[in-house]
């Protein structure tokens, strides 16, 4: 039993050493400015690909009147 509790304090210390006892060494860590990551032309493509999708789905209905209309 103490062999098993001297292994639980070094898997302790270990892991407290090893992630540096849980402070930032304050190196890069500090933004002073944050930036927005976000794409403003994400919209435009989004409005694109929304027509694009109309228009297929305008294509592919024009195709389903024409096959309607030769089937009867």
């Amino acid at each position: 039993m103490k062999k098993l509790i001297y292994l639980v304090v070094a898997g302790f210390i270990f892991v407290f050493s090893a992630c540096g006892g849980g402070a930032s060494t304050g190196e890069g860590t500090t933004d002073p400015e944050p930036q927005d990551t976000t794409e403003e032309t994400a919209p435009g493509a989004a409005a694109e690909a929304q027509e694009a999708a109309d228009v297929a789905a305008e294509e592919a209905e024009a195709e389903d009147d024409a096959g309607d209309g030769a089937s009867e």
